[in-house]
């Protein structure tokens, strides 16, 4: 089998370093572009064509071609089954002008299917994502073409007759180079080239009216344009959310302290209680999410208040992510994270001059885990407050 070296290049390019896009779980893929003929594959004899051996090449008519696939995310890498088709018109079986004045006339067309299997590299830049991948596989190509209705004349020129109408499977390989746009959150613009090459096809015809052995290589060039769906993660089974502690509760004193309801207030002599060396706060996130919920908005409001009873010196707020997704995806959201509970901080009478804000992305992990875990532990921002 002759794949080209295209192929093998191709291969060192699924280990480039990058921000990689991570997708999740299943999905589905349909295309539909254009295949590009050429003049570029092979239809030949193995000896026993009459008057003598030839060698031409079929040249094709460009044709609509289809695709659809199945696949499934592996972080950013993805596997997939695809079965694509594509038809195209002989414009003419050529002459090589060393005696072989080619096929006068030929009309019919070639079809061929494929089934592959391709791996893929993706790649993220913020909203479009570039990706590229190999294929391996299985066409079928079946040509269906005569010149029987060439004129008297042109036989009596050149006297080759041809009639094939057979089929044959063989090996195909393919390169790809594509990008896709998301459209919504689920669903993806595909647009990618492909250039596919197989081994030989070997089936049989009539030249001249005796039967004749024939190998065919083809290759192709297509442009797809399409949709893929993404269909998100397995089903896991739901982990147990961890409850938000209740508000505290705290009463005034007659010495102007404020204490919580189950301690007792400081006798008259005594000094204003101290403020703590730290007072720490831990709002945790849902996966994938940087809002707070109801519980959260609570507890940060009744951290905000006892704070306020102290003189504030700085306030370090800073954002966690678990270790799904990839490492450039979670900085960002662990800034979110950070921010959103640094603006409820604010919100809450905190002076935004004393606060700072760190995104440590999955840097930081409170309960530490293999890359790709969702651990709920690891979903949190963090708050100090130093006096």
């Amino acid at each position: 089998m002759k794949i080209k070296l295209a192929l093998l290049a191709a291969a060192g390019s699924l280990v480039l370093a990058s921000a990689a896009y991570a997708g999740e779980g299943y999905y589905g893929a349909l295309g539909a572009g254009i295949s590009f003929g050429g003049n570029d594959n092979d239809f030949e004899d193995r000896g026993s064509a009459t008057p003598a051996s030839f060698a031409t090449d079929y040249d094709l008519d460009d044709n609509i071609a289809v695709r659809a696939a199945f696949g499934k995310y592996f972080g950013n890498h993805r596997v997939e089954l695809e079965f694509s088709h594509r038809n195209h018109d002989i414009a003419t079986l050529p002459g090589d002008g060393a005696g072989f004045a080619g096929f006068p006339g030929v009309s019919g067309d070639t079809n061929m299917q494929a089934l592959m299997i391709n791996a893929y590299h993706d790649f993220d830049f913020d909203g479009f994502d570039p990706y590229v991948g190999l294929g391996v596989g299985f066409a079928r190509f079946r040509p269906v073409f005569d010149n029987l209705e060439v004129s008297p004349a042109a036989v009596a020129t050149d006297p080759y007759k041809v009639v094939v109408s057979d089929q044959d499977w063989a090996l195909a390989g393919q390169a790809i180079a594509g990008v896709t746009y998301a459209l919504q959150d689920n669903l993806d613009l595909d647009v990618s080239y492909r250039y596919m090459q197989t081994s030989e096809f070997k089936y049989g015809g009539y030249v001249n009216d005796i039967f004749t052995d024939l190998d065919t290589e083809v290759n192709e060039q297509e442009i797809y344009a399409g949709l893929r769906w993404n269909f998100g993660a397995a089903p896991v089974a739901p982990v147990p959310a961890t409850p938000a502690p209740a508000p505290v509760q705290y009463r005034d004193c007659a010495d102007g302290s404020r204490v919580m309801m189950s301690e007792d207030c400081p006798t008259i002599i005594e000094e204003e209680a101290m403020a703590p060396a730290e007072l720490d706060l831990t709002v945790y996130f849902d996966y994938d999410k940087s809002n707070l919920t109801a519980a959260a908005q609570s507890l940060i409001a009744a951290k905000a208040s006892e704070a306020k009873q102290y003189d504030i010196s700085s306030v370090v707020v800073e954002g966690n992510t678990d270790t799904a997704g990839s490492a450039a995806y979670n900085n960002a959201l662990s800034a979110r994270r950070a921010a959103v509970v640094r603006d409820a901080l604010t919100a809450n009478g905190i002076d935004g001059g004393l606060i700072s804000v760190q995104a440590l992305g999955e840097s930081n992990p409170a309960k530490p885990t293999e890359d790709g875990v969702a651990e709920p532990l690891n979903r949190r921002t963090e708050v100090t407050f130093n006096f």
